[in-house]
């Protein structure tokens, strides 16, 4: 009989994933947690270009880049453990769209 101690998950690291990004959700401005609530995400560290911390994002409808929510995101991700990479999925693509956080963060700036 196989247990979850022989998936290759260790319980701690999951738990301290989840604690992770519950902190960084809370942190967040109503608005953008709302949006978030619709998507599927996670962190990976390491997985991003040049080993950044990777955002994936699952979206029910259209990402677009110059997304109010997505960019507000960007920015607090930003402040909150530096720059990342973002993996956005959305409703109309099996491809995902890459985008640095900074990028984001100069959309919005130049708005």
């Amino acid at each position: 009989m196989s247990t979850p101690a022989d998936s290759g998950y260790r319980w701690q690291d999951v738990l301290k994933q989840y604690e992770r990004l519950s902190q960084f959700k809370a942190w967040l401005p109503g608005s953008v947690r709302g949006w978030l609530d619709r998507c599927e995400w996670t962190l990976t560290p390491g997985a991003g270009q040049s080993n950044l911390l990777l955002l994936t994002l699952r979206c029910p409808e259209r990402v677009r880049l110059r997304d109010p929510h997505l960019i507000e995101l960007a920015e607090y991700a930003q402040s909150y453990w530096g720059p990342l990479d973002l993996s956005l999925f959305s409703a109309e693509s099996p491809e995902p769209v890459r985008v640095l956080s900074q990028t984001l963060v100069d959309i919005g700036r130049h708005s």
